[in-house]
């Protein structure tokens, strides 16, 4: 199911739960039973061939051994019935035990952060849940609830509690409890029995498809396609009630610590999400310029960041960028300003003062003295990860001051020069504006499309929409341009105008799939393909015949012809089909084909035996085409295909 047609499901099913809850709800019911239906299908189905064989078996007791002269008759029958059987029954017990991947983290012990599972222990009780088994801390900023099974799909489950440290430091205690308690919320059973079971099963599904991408026998994969079919209605029927739940977990949240704690939380975790990946992350990329090594305690430098970088003015910028974005079908929580509005406050209800960064965050008060070892761990697990890219990154960015050099004790530069330039400044000084050199490069380069595409993008991330038009010419002169230019446009838009910023998905996705169709139709060449023949520079074709003299051994001559794609005729497919001579011993393809599968062509091309199998249909067409062969062994000029 395509995107756009998964969005016009929700919608519908939106109105429908909307104006008839009943018969939502019933359609919810059906389609999980659908599932169990599916589910049953695939085990059952492995069990027929066993229940045959089981059968036989029975049969030549009954009978006496009689029955073995009709078991010796089905003999190849029963080898055919007895290999299918096996791998189903395996596929099976993948589906019903196979144990899934636990959480990963740092796991907190009780005596580690004996505050936290205190107020852990009073929420459960509260809120009348199911006990937390593990506490894991990660180096995210995120929160989340976990069932992992025990034993496979059915069940069993482990509830794990995922706290990341970096959310721990942007909150307050009491509003660090109120994102525990929204993912408490999703055990709670507050849902309703309906809700809480359909919260279970979307994530029994997602961990079977995740299961079933695994698989690879041809059994396995004809329970791979029927997921994959059921999984998008699945997902659209059940998004509604996993909607739902995201409100019933924030009310969840305002019971435990209040309306206004709750509320902060929200705004507080948003506007942490924004900090994080438009201030902290950069400046961490800048410093790789001049330092050689990891950053040490990045840990303690993101507590840093967050009082000294996240001043009034800021917070209040994210804030209102939070605010601005509109609820999607794309994921199951709800947009802030709905959310808040579910429970009975606005973006604008909390002063400023009250989404302070806290001195005290949630992280000191629940793990006092063993904070600054965790941060420890976290901080040299963090370093040996990234220590190997960051040296890789620091050398290259030497080698581009080392260029800026050049560049600038040059006393002209070429228009290509300029740009290069320019690039090696937002390389090396991200911060500076880049647009008043593009504008004079511009003026001298009209038609320079990487300048028109950063003039148009710099333009629209300071809120200006004249940068539409810049992306506009690039997308009309260049179609490999369309994908980013309107991913830039759509997020302009989407909390500017709903109208234009659909135009530019939808726009997106039919590119999307144009190279998707294109793509796989590339990836593979049938038999019966269209050919025309091939329009090469002499240069081109010397270049490919140089590669075939040193590596194509067995050749006698070669063909190079294009294939007629069935997705777009305009896109250049070529193939180069071979020949060997009759008196090499066995099919020498095989062989050649691997000695020139990595050899240095100018272009992309699929090299075919013309003399076997499925590929000598192409002679046909290469003759009725008059295709002559652009390589001959021992260069006796060009041969006629006979």
């Amino acid at each position: 199911m395509k995107n756009e047609e998964l969005d016009q499901l929700i919608s519908r099913l939106e109105g429908v739960a909307k104006d008839h809850p009943a018969r939502y709800t019933l359609y919810v019911i059906s389609i999980a039973l659908l599932g169990f239906a599916i589910l049953g299908i695939a085990i059952l189905s492995s069990l027929l061939s066993v229940f045959l064989l089981v059968g036989l078996a029975l049969l030549v007791i009954a009978t006496g051994g009689k029955a073995l002269i009709l078991v010796a008759k089905l003999g190849k029958l029963l080898i055919l019935l007895a290999l299918p059987a096996w791998v189903m029954i395996r596929s099976s017990f993948s589906l019903l035990f196979t144990r899934f991947p636990s959480p990963v983290g740092r796991e907190i012990k009780p005596a580690e952060a004996p505050a936290l599972f205190t107020r852990l222990d009073d929420i459960r009780k509260r809120m009348k849940a199911p006990r937390i088994h593990h506490v894991l801390l990660t180096d995210e900023l995120n929160a989340a609830i976990v069932q992992h099974p025990r034993f496979g799909l059915l069940g069993w489950e482990k509830n794990y509690l995922i706290l990341g440290l970096p959310l721990l430091q942007a909150l307050s205690e009491e509003e660090a409890l109120a994102v525990v308690a929204h993912e408490y919320g999703h055990l709670s059973g507050r849902h309703g029995r309906l809700g809480g079971f359909i919260y279970r099963f979307r994530s029994a599904w997602g961990r079977l498809q995740v299961l079933s991408e695994q698989w690879n026998d041809w059994g396995s994969r004809l329970i791979t396609r029927l997921f994959r079919w059921y999984a998008p209605y699945f997902n659209a029927y059940t998004f509604v009630f996993a909607r739902q739940n995201e409100y019933v977990a924030d009310q969840c949240s305002v019971e435990i610590v209040g309306q206004r704690n709750a509320a902060s939380a929200l705004m507080k975790v948003s506007v942490a999400s924004l900090f994080e990946n438009e201030k902290f992350w950069p400046s961490i990329d800048r410093r790789v310029i001049e330092e050689p090594e990891p950053i040490k305690k990045r840990s303690a430098l993101w507590q840093e960041a967050l009082q000294s970088g996240l001043d009034l003015e800021t917070r209040s910028r994210y804030v209102e960028t939070a605010g601005q974005r509109k609820t999607d079908h794309f994921d199951t929580h709800p947009a802030l300003t709905e959310r808040l509005s579910a429970i009975g406050l606005s973006v604008g209800a909390l002063d400023s003062q009250h989404l302070d960064v806290p001195a005290v965050s949630a992280a000191m008060d629940w793990l006092g003295n063993h904070l600054e070892s965790i941060q420890s761990e976290f901080d040299r697990a963090w370093e040996e990860n990234v220590s190997g890219q960051w040296r890789d990154r620091h050398a290259y960015l030497q080698e581009r001051k080392e260029r800026l050099a050049v560049l600038d004790a040059q006393a002209s530069l070429t228009t290509d020069e300029k740009w290069e330039y320019i690039t090696l400044l937002g390389e090396l000084r991200p911060g500076d504006d880049q647009l008043p050199r593009i504008d004079v490069l511009l003026s001298e380069a009209p038609e320079h499309l990487s300048a028109r595409y950063r003039r148009g993008v710099l333009l629209l991330e300071r809120g200006d929409e004249a940068g539409v038009d810049d992306l506009e010419s690039v997308m009309q002169a260049d179609q490999d341009a369309i994908l980013p230019a309107c991913e830039a446009a759509w997020r302009y838009y989407l909390d500017r105008s709903p109208e234009k910023a659909e135009h530019y998905r939808v726009r997106w996705q039919e590119r999307s799939d144009y190279i998707e169709r294109v793509q796989a139709e590339l990836k593979t060449l049938p038999p019966n393909a269209t050919i025309a023949p091939a329009v090469l520079e002499d240069a081109v074709l010397e270049e490919i015949r140089e590669v075939l003299r040193v590596r194509g051994e067995p050749i006698t001559r070669a063909f190079l012809f294009q294939r007629v794609l069935k997705s777009d005729p305009a896109v250049k497919d070529y193939v180069l089909g071979f020949e060997t001579s009759f008196l090499t011993m066995g099919d020498k393809g095989p062989e050649v084909i691997k000695n020139l599968i990595d050899q240095p062509f100018p272009f992309p091309v699929f090299l075919v035996h013309l003399k076997t199998k499925p590929y000598n249909k192409f002679k046909k067409q290469i003759k009725r085409m008059k295709i002559t062969p652009f390589y001959s062994k021992g260069n006796l000029g060009d041969i006629r295909s006979d």
